[in-house]
C-alpha cells in the first residue's frame, strides 16, 4: 500500500493520545481559553490576538510573547464549540498527527535516511513521552503549530531550491511567518534554511543569498513583535517563574544552566520522571564540580570543536545531513536555555518538543552506522530496535497522558516527584481548599482543609512568601485552630 507509512504514523500518533480526548482543561488551559477575554469573544476576538501580546486577554499587559495564531485558533474553537475541552483535545491530537506526517513527507524528500530508517525515526518521534505536555495540554498547541508550519515552510523551500518556482518561495515565506506567529522559538531555526541550501549549492555564500526571503520574514516578524509588545522593557521574574533569578554566585548560576542542558538530554533519552513544573526548588543550584555539569561542558566543547574541524567538509552530503540533524536538536534550545537572556521558566519539557525531532533522526543515523560497522545491516534488526523503542515510549506516553486529565489529577500525580517544589505544593493545596469549600459533609471538609494545611506548611518550609502565609492562616481559621492562625500570620 502506497500510503502505509503515513497511515502507520497517524495510527501511532492519534492512538497514543486518544485517551486524552475526554480530559478536562489543565494547567494554563483555562488561563488562555476560559479566563481570556479575547478567546471568550469567539470570532469577534480574532483581531485582538493580532494587536496584543499573548497574555493580554488575561492580565491586560502587552509584555512578553506574541503568538496570535494559537489565540486565533482558540477564538475560532470558542465560536464553533463554546468552552469545550473535548474539542480542544481532539484538535491537538489531530494537528499532532498531521505534523508527524508533514515532517515525514518533507524528510523523505531530503533522502537523509533510508526510507525504513526514517519511518522508524518518525514513529519514535510520534511516540516520544516528552511530547505529552505539548499534546495533552491544549494551551501548548503553539508548539505544534510552530513545528507544523515550519515543516511546511521547509517543504516549500526545498522544492524551490530544486525548481526555483516563485510560488514555492512564497509558500516557504508565508509558512515561516505562520510558524513565527505561532511561537517565537522559530527565530532560532533560521540557520536551517542555509543548511538546506548547501545541499544544492555547496557554497556558503550562495546558501546565505538563497536565505534572503526567510531572513526578510524574520525582520518583518520582529518589527511586528516590537510594535505590539513591550519586549524592550526590563522583565522581572520571581523565583517561582525562574529559579535562576535567586541570589547566588555567577559561577553557581552558570554551572546550573549547564546542568539543565544536561538534564534536557537525559530526558530526551530516558523520559522519566516527567513533571509539569520545574520552578523553585526542583532544581538546586550546583557548581562546576558536579559530574553532570562536567560531562555537559565537555560534550558541548567537544561538539563545537568537532563541527569547526568538519567545516572544511561542508560540501560533503553526509556532513550536511549531520549538520541538519544537529541543528534541529540544538537550535531550539538556544532561546530557552537562559544563557542569552532569562526567560519566564527555569526548565520545561515542552522546550524539548522540537529538539526531540533532531535526536530521533540522529539516533537512527548512528544506529545505522553502528550496524554497518558490525556488518549487521538487516531490516529485521532495524525494525526490532525501532518497535522496541516505540513500544516502550508508547507505553510511557499512554500512561503519562492519564495524569493530564485535570488539575487535581496532574498536581496529585506529580507531587511525589516534586518534593522540593514550593509552587507544586501550593497548587495542590489550592485544589484541596476548593474541595473543602465545596464539601457539604463536615468531616470531609475538615479532611480537605487539613490536607491543604499540610501542603502549605511544606511549601513554606521550601520558600516563605506572604501569599502562602495568608492562605495557611485562612485555612487554620476555617479549622478553628487559632494558634495556627497566629503562627502562620506571624512568621
Amino acid at each position: 500500500m502506497k500510503w502505509w507509512p503515513e497511515i502507520s504514523i497517524v495510527v501511532v500518533a492519534f492512538g497514543l493520545y486518544a485517551n486524552t480526548l475526554n480530559h478536562d482543561y489543565a494547567l494554563d488551559d483555562k488561563a488562555i481559553i476560559v479566563f481570556n477575554d479575547f478567546t471568550q469573544k469567539g470570532f469577534s476576538g480574532i483581531g485582538d490576538h493580532f494587536t496584543h501580546s499573548y497574555w493580554y486577554g488575561l492580565n491586560k499587559k502587552d509584555a512578553g510573547n506574541y503568538r496570535p495564531i494559537s489565540g486565533v485558533s482558540f477564538s475560532i474553537e470558542k465560536g464553533l464549540f463554546g468552552d469545550s475541552p473535548k474539542a480542544g483535545h481532539f484538535l491537538n491530537v489531530l494537528f499532532y498527527a498531521l505534523l508527524c506526517v508533514v515532517l515525514y513527507r518533507w524528510l523523505l524528500s531530503l533522502e537523509i535516511l533510508p526510507k525504513h530508517s526514517l519511518l522508524i525515526a518518525m514513529l519514535i518521534f510520534a511516540a516520544h513521552p516528552i511530547h505529552t505536555e505539548v499534546v495533552a495540554n491544549i494551551k501548548s498547541r503553539d508548539e505544534i503549530y510552530c513545528l507544523l508550519f515550519f515543516g511546511l515552510s521547509l517543504m516549500n523551500y526545498w522544492k524551490w531550491l530544486g525548481n526555483e518556482k516563485t510560488l514555492n518561495l512564497i509558500g516557504a515565506g508565508l509558512f515561516y511567518l505562520l510558524s513565527l506567529l505561532s511561537k517565537e522559538t522559530a527565530i532560532a531555526l533560521i540557520p536551517i534554511f542555509p543548511i538546506l541550501a548547501m545541499r544544492k549549492s555547496n557554497s556558503l555564500i550562495t546558501s546565505v543569498k538563497k536565505s534572503i526571503v526567510p531572513t526578510a520574514v524574520v525582520l518583518f516578524y520582529l518589527t511586528l513583535y516590537l510594535s505590539v509588545t513591550d519586549l524592550l522593557q526590563d522583565q522581572e521574574y520571581h523565583v517561582f517563574d525562574n529559579a535562576l533569578v535567586q541570589e547566588a554566585s555567577g559561577a553557581s548560576i552558570l554551572a546550573t544552566k549547564f546542568w539543565i542542558i544536561g538534564e534536557y538530554f537525559k530526558l530526551l533519552i530516558v523520559p522519566h520522571p516527567l513533571v509539569y513544573d520545574y520552578s523553585f526548588n526542583s532544581i538546586s543550584l550546583v557548581d562546576f564540580t558536579s559530574i553532570q555539569v562536567i560531562i555537559t561542558v565537555i560534550a558541548i566543547v567537544g561538539l563545537l570543536v568537532w563541527r569547526v574541524l568538519q567545516f572544511k567538509n561542508n560540501a560533503d552530503i553526509e556532513n550536511q545531513i549531520l549538520t541538519l540533524m544537529l541543528g534541529f536538536t540544538i537550535l531550539p534550545l538556544v532561546p530557552v536555555s537562559n544563557f542569552i537572556f532569562l526567560i519566564g521558566s527555569t526548565m520545561a519539557e515542552r522546550f524539548l518538543f522540537l529538539p526531540s525531532l533532531g535526536l530521533c533522526l540522529l539516533s537512527m543515523l548512528f544506529f545505522g552506522k553502528l550496524l554497518d560497522k558490525l556488518t549487521l545491516k538487516k531490516p529485521f534488526i532495524y525494525w526490532g530496535f525501532g518497535l522496541l523503542v516505540v513500544a516502550a515510549f508508547g507505553a510511557k506516553t499512554f500512561d503519562r497522558n492519564k495524569d493530564w486529565k485535570d488539575d487535581e489529577t496532574l498536581f496529585a500525580a506529580d507531587i511525589e516527584h516534586l518534593p522540593n517544589n514550593a509552587k507544586a505544593h501550593h497548587n495542590l493545596a489550592n485544589i484541596y481548599r476548593d474541595k473543602a469549600e465545596a464539601a457539604t459533609n463536615q468531616a470531609q471538609k475538615v479532611t480537605y482543609y487539613e490536607s491543604a494545611a499540610r501542603l502549605i506548611e511544606q511549601a513554606l518550609a521550601i520558600y516563605e512568601v506572604q501569599e502562602f502565609q495568608r492562605d495557611l492562616g485562612q485555612i487554620y481559621g476555617e479549622l478553628g485552630k487559632w494558634e495556627g492562625v497566629k503562627k502562620a500570620l506571624g512568621r
